[in-house]
């Protein structure tokens, strides 16, 4: 089925649903445009389906995924996509996002977002799930592009990778701006070049976070304020885009929602104007 990026509404400029954070939430209505909520929770509790509910009547909900590694070898399990179809359907979102990973091989749980090895057969397989998924969701598919500390040798660079994977199957992209800078920093590439290389006109959405240094290694950690190297970068995007949507994500360091409130601010105020960014 054919997916239409353009009919994706402008969302604006919201923030990662968090519990620790929902009587603030519910409260701000006038400064948040949007709310990302997790979506593994509701796949794996449809019983909290109705607290999904009332969050989308609240603010418009866009479900975030990270347990369907589309990288893995094999179909996308028969029950996972079940769930993904009632969490969008209930969310009644535009779209439904993920990563572009792997969680999980098979009998083994990951933890963690790994990278692909980019192969035009890993290619092919991705194309096809993409295109199931949007079949059953009858939604665009967006997909993030990750964080990583190791990276494989693979003959296929990741924004030729994107190219070919949208080009084929229309869906989007989920550009995480910090996760773009962390590994810039971390594997020591221009940014600004690698954004160059991506189809832009794909990118519907970002995500916006701070992190934190280990070890001479900088990580996304969720934790800490964006850097003033990401928001350089959002603007750029956005002289170059019409951005649908950026979401704030934090998930440590919640003992206050007014610092979150003046990020998801100071990144409507770029996307609208980013000549004076």
């Amino acid at each position: 089925m054919p997916v239409n990026l353009a009919s994706i509404p402008y969302l604006g400029s919201g923030l990662g649903y968090r519990e620790e954070l929902a009587d603030g939430i519910a409260a701000a209505r006038d400064e948040i445009d949007f709310v990302e909520v997790l979506a593994d929770k509701y796949i794996s509790q449809p019983r909290l389906l109705d607290e999904l509910r009332e969050i989308r009547d609240l603010y418009p909900v866009i479900p975030h995924g990270v347990g369907l590694s589309i990288g893995t070898v094999g179909p996308v399990p028969p029950d996972y996509l079940a769930g993904m179809r009632r969490v969008s359907d209930v969310s009644g979102a535009p779209y439904y996002s993920d990563h572009l990973c792997m969680t999980k091989v098979p009998g083994i749980d990951l933890h963690h977002l790994a990278p692909l090895w980019r192969t035009e057969e890993v290619l092919e397989s991705i194309i096809g799930k993409v295109d199931t998924i949007q079949q059953t969701l009858g939604k665009p598919l967006v997909l993030e592009t990750i964080s990583y500390l190791v990276d494989f040798d693979s003959p296929i660079s990741e924004p030729d990778f994107f190219h070919r994977l949208t080009e084929r199957t229309g869906c989007g992209i989920l550009l995480d701006l910090t996760n773009v800078y962390s590994n810039s920093v971390n594997h020591l590439f221009d940014p600004l070049e690698y954004l160059q290389r991506l189809p832009l006109d794909h990118v519907v959405q970002v995500h916006l976070a701070g992190g934190f240094w280990a070890h001479g290694v900088l990580i996304d950690g969720h934790s800490h304020p964006v850097p003033e190297e990401v928001w350089e970068l959002l603007a750029e995007l956005c002289r170059r885009i019409d951005l649908k949507a950026s979401i704030l994500e934090q998930d440590a360091n919640l003992d206050s929602l007014r610092p979150l409130l003046e990020q998801v601010w100071r990144a409507r105020s770029i996307m609208r104007n980013p000549v004076v960014a």
